[in-house]
């Protein structure tokens, strides 16, 4: 078995499922040489599914097995997956794993009809699954998955017949039909996130890795260009309760780093408020190595300021994107120069920063990113620049028809619209690759990094 392959298994009194054996399967990139550092970043998402299933005393009976192999190989997929006969396979999907993942279960479904096939995770979305260099998506799914997937997971592992027709009858998911797609029902909602299994409370994330801290879900902004925002308005938080058995339980996994995987730090009050009690009791966020987190530069407070001087802050991430307010209300995305060059500033007095832009937003010119460029470099913190992704929940599916948005649809990546040409993203890159090189900072093809200017 692969080095990166888990499997958990339990054995238990007979259920009137019909599912007995279930298989996960997941991409895990290998981490980016150019990033700060080599970290070790297990996946996060289908561990959250793996959790669930494990938590589930009538689910019980079922073997389970999570497979990933960390490289883009549908050949060993596909063997690993059929070795293990499963009833269902969950695929949890990102922008990175999609065509492989789409491969695998392709050949899945083709080798073993009878398996349900579930999709799950941020591209997991119809829109992904219509793109014409994909097959029929009849050929290679059952359903999809495009919310929270802890209690679907669960509810469709306990059918007792495996058929399309019982599958209808979970509510939340989207089905292939022969005109389009069919949509089962609304999602049914989590009301207390302290209810989902937390994968390092059960003891199944891998010891000595990051640990990634979850303090509540969605976003309370909307921006295009970004997934976020699209489906939970961030209403939902963990209790101080649950946070506390989270951070210890990080440190009986001796998690070298945390990487928190919320939209921002500060965009729900409550969630902040929990956290800083829960660490208040804990304090294993002032002792791990680093703690990478996304902070939202306009809600900036004391109480963050003070929060991030106690604690290890490893690296904060600041989102900027453009310094065109026309750009940024076509996204839109609130904005306040005035403000967020003050927060900013503040903020590099008390942890590493980074200001994240992006090349290529509807609406902006290679001459409004440059301008955009110059500013965040004018300030003592770094800055990361990303090419424009074409991202499902976001530019895909809520563009306006006026930015003619044409993109790659193997990688996501815009390759025109409105202010940019193909031209354009060349000569723009290669801009951004002479400004790394003539400042020691490192070019790559998503992203240029430029070191703080003191």
């Amino acid at each position: 078995m692969n080095s990166r392959e888990q499997a958990s298994f339990h054995s238990g009194v007979g259920s009137a499922s019909a599912v007995e054996r279930i298989t996960l399967a997941c991409l895990t990139p290998v981490t980016d040489g150019n990033e700060l550092g080599a970290m070790d970043l297990p996946s996060y998402g289908i561990k959250r599914i793996q959790a669930a299933v494990l938590g589930d005393p009538e689910l019980s009976h079922c073997e389970l097995k999570l497979i990933d192999l960390m490289r883009d190989d549908p050949d060993a997929y596909v063997e690993a997956i059929l070795e293990s006969k499963p009833d269902i396979v969950g695929i949890s999907m990102y922008v990175w794993s999609t065509p492989c993942m789409i491969e695998v279960a392709r050949r899945v479904k083709l080798e073993r009809p009878q398996c349900l096939v579930i999709f799950g995770g941020p591209s997991a979305r119809r829109e992904v699954f219509d793109l014409p260099i994909y097959p029929n998506p009849s050929e290679v799914l059952d359903a999809l998955v495009a919310a929270e997937g802890e209690l679907i997971f669960q509810q469709i592992s306990k059918l007792s017949k495996l058929s399309p027709q019982a599958l209808s009858q979970v509510s939340g998911l989207d089905m292939p039909v022969i005109n389009g797609w069919h949509q089962t029902g609304p999602s049914p909602a989590i009301e207390h996130l302290d209810h989902i299994e937390s994968p390092y409370q059960l003891g199944v994330m891998p010891k000595r890795t990051v640990a990634y801290l979850e303090t509540f879900r969605g976003c309370p902004m909307g921006c295009r260009f970004c997934e976020w925002g699209a489906t939970e308005k961030a209403s939902k938080v963990f209790s101080t309760e649950y946070l506390v058995r989270e951070l210890s339980a990080y440190r009986e996994a001796e998690a070298r780093s945390v990487f928190v995987v919320d939209a921002g730090l500060n965009l729900n009050a409550k969630a902040f408020r929990n956290l800083r009690e829960a660490e208040n009791e804990v304090k294993f966020l002032r002792e791990c190595s680093g703690i990478w987190a996304e902070i939202y530069p306009t809600n900036v407070r004391d109480e963050h300021l003070q929060f991030l001087s106690d604690v290890n802050i490893g690296y904060l991430g600041i989102g900027l994107q453009s310094i065109d307010p026309k750009v940024l209300k076509d996204q839109d995305r609130p904005f306040s120069m005035d403000r967020f060059e003050q927060a900013a500033r503040k903020l590099a007095e008390v942890a590493y920063c980074e200001i994240q832009i992006i090349m290529g937003l509807p609406g902006d010119t290679p001459e409004g990113f440059k301008k955009t460029l110059a500013f965040a470099r004018s300030l003592p913190v770094g800055v990361r620049a990303y090419h424009c992704l074409v991202l499902p929940d976001a530019l895909l599916s809520r563009s306006k028809p006026e930015w003619n948005v044409q993109f790659n649809p193997h990688n996501m990546m815009m390759t025109s619209c409105l202010g940019w040409s193909e031209r354009d993203f060349a000569s723009t890159r290669n801009y951004n690759n002479h400004q790394a090189q003539i400042s020691d900072g490192t070019a790559g093809d998503f992203w240029w990094f430029f070191p703080p200017q003191r």
